[in-house]
């Protein structure tokens, strides 16, 4: 399966979605393939910080190089977490900007047959890059605040789908981010005002609500562990458990949680 995490707007925790599905997949024992097409390139340095020799090894293994040759095999590395390899992003992919539509989908042909699972992180952008990212797909995650801005650009990217991958339209789903349970019982709230004015006009978002929590750059940035049965933080206690649902969704798995040791 190929899931790709794409979004119009930053700042709304996609490549901090995108990692912690990453890991919660790696830890269930599911080989995965980390692809990271976002030049602000937080997944390369989450999966990559502290190998020895990695800033030269990523000038010739990266996803520049992996695209230009339609090839990932040559281009994987290791990450330091198990059961994760990764093609890692370079500036360099600035100049595949013009490319045809379908060259990810060659570059990643034969995938199945050594990864269970591909995650792939995309640029706040709509480019032939990020088409080539929704194009190979079979789910794509745009993780939502609640926002004008959010809803602009979510139904930018509903129509974009609609015109440029129509097949792609039924397999695209919002992700509530930045959620704050406080606020949920609340009707006049400006986020109950919003969940109401997105369920209005979209009928594919997930009924999975990712925390507003420090937990997720923690865990990002300083390896900080997070659990569904964590006693330290309810917050970082609701993100693990609201990630967790998430790749119970995409896996198929009821776990309730396969990544308390990892995490």
């Amino acid at each position: 399966m190929i899931i790709t995490f794409s979004s119009m707007k930053g700042g709304v925790g996609k490549p901090t979605n995108a990692i912690l599905t990453a890991a919660n997949l790696a830890a269930r024992g599911f080989k995965v393939l980390y692809f990271d097409l976002d030049t602000n390139n937080s997944g390369t340095m989450y999966f990559t910080q502290g190998i020895e020799g990695i800033e030269e090894t990523i000038e010739t293994h990266n996803v520049f190089e992996s695209l230009s040759h339609n090839d990932y095999k040559k281009y994987v590395v290791q990450s330091r977490i198990e059961n994760i390899d990764i093609i890692p992003s370079h500036l360099n992919i600035f100049k595949l900007r013009g490319i045809g539509y379908n060259e990810l989908q060659k570059t990643l042909r034969g995938y199945d047959q050594e990864y269970q699972y591909v995650v792939i992180d995309t640029a706040p952008t709509y480019d032939n890059i990020v088409i080539n990212a929704l194009l190979a797909a079979d789910i794509i995650i745009t993780p939502i605040k609640f926002s004008s801005f959010d809803f602009s650009t979510a139904k930018f990217l509903q129509k974009q789908l609609m015109d440029d991958a129509p097949n792609q339209v039924e397999k695209w789903y919002l992700l509530y981010s930045d959620w704050q349970q406080k606020f949920a019982n609340f009707e006049n709230v400006p986020q109950s005002q919003f969940v109401r004015f997105f369920e209005e006009n979209f009928q594919n978002i997930l009924q999975i609500y990712i925390p507003r929590t420090d937990a997720a750059s923690k865990y990002t940035q300083m390896d900080t562990k997070i659990s569904t049965t964590s006693k330290v933080s309810t917050t970082a206690r609701s993100l693990a458990i609201e990630i967790n649902k998430l790749v119970n969704m995409l896996t198929g798995e009821e776990s309730e949680d396969k990544w308390v040791e990892r995490f």
